[in-house]
């Protein structure tokens, strides 16, 4: 077995390694759909770029570059795609996190100005009726 078929049966090995451990994550509930979708992708292009490596591994006396430089290179583009992606999903996190903050703190101070509303109504005038003036008789008997 050449290299070249060794190296296509490690990534392929990888591929169907990876798509396994992705389908138990999300079966427990450890992985989102969102991302379990999209690593399975990951995984089946992984199987696929095994059969690539094998083709352009017959050719590779043809090309500048070897099956696995061009695999490591593919590799990276996919790993920075997904930074990038992680980072925008922060950055509108982070984002929801800010408003949400806001929202809180408003409210809180909402609630202050309404507790201290009830509470200078009560001393002032506590049942606009006149009950409390009865009960506060009632409990002096």
């Amino acid at each position: 077995m050449s290299n070249v078929a060794v190296q296509s049966a490690l990534v392929a090995l990888g591929g169907i390694g990876l798509l396994v451990v992705v389908f138990l994550l999300a079966r427990r509930g450890l992985l989102s759909l969102r991302y379990a979708l999209g690593w399975m992708a990951v995984s089946l292009l992984l199987l696929a770029a095994a059969v690539v490596l094998l083709l352009i591994g017959g050719i590779s006396h043809t090309l500048p570059i070897t099956p696995t430089g061009l695999l490591a290179g593919v590799g990276l583009a996919f790993v920075l795609a997904v930074c990038l992606q992680l980072s925008i999903s922060l950055s509108g996190q982070q984002e929801a996190i800010r408003e949400l903050s806001e929202a809180n703190a408003l409210l809180g101070e909402r609630l202050k100005r309404f507790e201290d509303e009830v509470r200078t109504s009560e001393t002032a005038q506590p049942w606009a009726d006149g009950r409390a003036v009865q009960l506060r008789a009632g409990r002096q008997r």
